[in-house]
């Protein structure tokens, strides 16, 4: 029996929180040669559960990316949004609060970031040791594309940090880090996607990244497959959504400046 029969899809599409897993998107994950998408991204990331570890969504990138570009040519009196600061102190969004806060109660940020309009890296943000590292299976550079983070990280942690230890926190960008990795891997130049979500799991369990390689791909994707079946079955989830309270889109718009954006966001709220 495949994956897919035994998922039961047939002509059913299963509801995963707020949108939906069918059978286009079972094909898309466990075919070889096609990439993942964002949802499937973020949907893997809300099957972990880490303690002092918070995983960014799409959404993440799309707020700092535009807050990043209004701080660039003025940084002395750019003031971070409170919709935004409100993400960061755990109070957004509605369907997923968690009233932790960054460097108080969280130390590190994971999170898969599309670069170059081509290509999936992973990403790790470390509070404590103040460094930003990417991962990336095609050994690029990606400095270019993880300095934004570098430089609002620390000022986000600043801004949301108790008043008694704000005065010993420093605005000055974090370190950045391309992780070395071993050559030859992703010769098919799609399943780099599946190489952040895998990367991102051996960080967090504290596995050897060189465990992930091409020979394993297939069998990687049917487990994303199988982890995002299982959320739509999963009670806790399920229940979660049924409160879910739709985030206010002209606020959110207030955090973009493309329409593309929009898209992206309609994703995830």
């Amino acid at each position: 029996m495949s994956l897919i029969h035994a998922m039961g899809f047939k002509s059913n599409t299963l509801r995963i929180g707020h949108t939906t897993f069918n059978l286009t998107a079972a094909q898309r994950i466990l075919t070889p040669g096609k990439w993942l998408g964002n949802e499937r991204e973020n949907t893997t990331l809300r099957r972990w559960n880490i303690k002092r570890v918070a995983f960014m969504s799409a959404i993440f990138y799309l707020q700092l990316d535009n807050a990043y570009r209004k701080f660039n040519p003025n940084k002395k009196a750019y003031e971070l949004p409170d919709l935004f600061l409100a993400y960061r102190r755990g109070e957004l969004p509605s369907h997923g609060r968690t009233d932790k806060v960054y460097g108080v109660d969280i130390d590190r940020l994971y999170f898969p970031l599309f670069v170059n309009g081509n290509h999936w890296i992973s990403v790790c943000v470390n509070i404590i040791e103040k460094k930003v590292e990417a991962f990336d299976c095609q050994r690029g550079r990606n400095r270019q594309y993880v300095e934004k983070f570098a430089a609002m990280i620390p000022r986000i942690v600043k801004a949301v940090a108790p008043p008694e230890s704000k005065k010993q926190l420093l605005l000055s960008p974090y370190s950045i880090v391309d992780v070395p990795m071993k050559s030859r891997l992703n010769k098919s130049c799609a399943n780099c996607g599946v190489y952040a979500l895998k990367h991102l799991e051996c960080l967090l369990l504290g596995l050897d990244l060189s465990l992930v390689d091409d020979e394993i791909m297939q069998g990687c994707r049917q487990k994303i497959a199988l982890d995002i079946w299982e959320a739509t079955q999963d009670p806790m989830l399920i229940q979660l959504m049924a409160e879910h309270v739709p985030s206010d889109m002209r606020l959110l718009m207030s955090l973009t400046s493309k329409k593309t954006d929009y898209v992206c966001l309609s994703l995830f709220y």
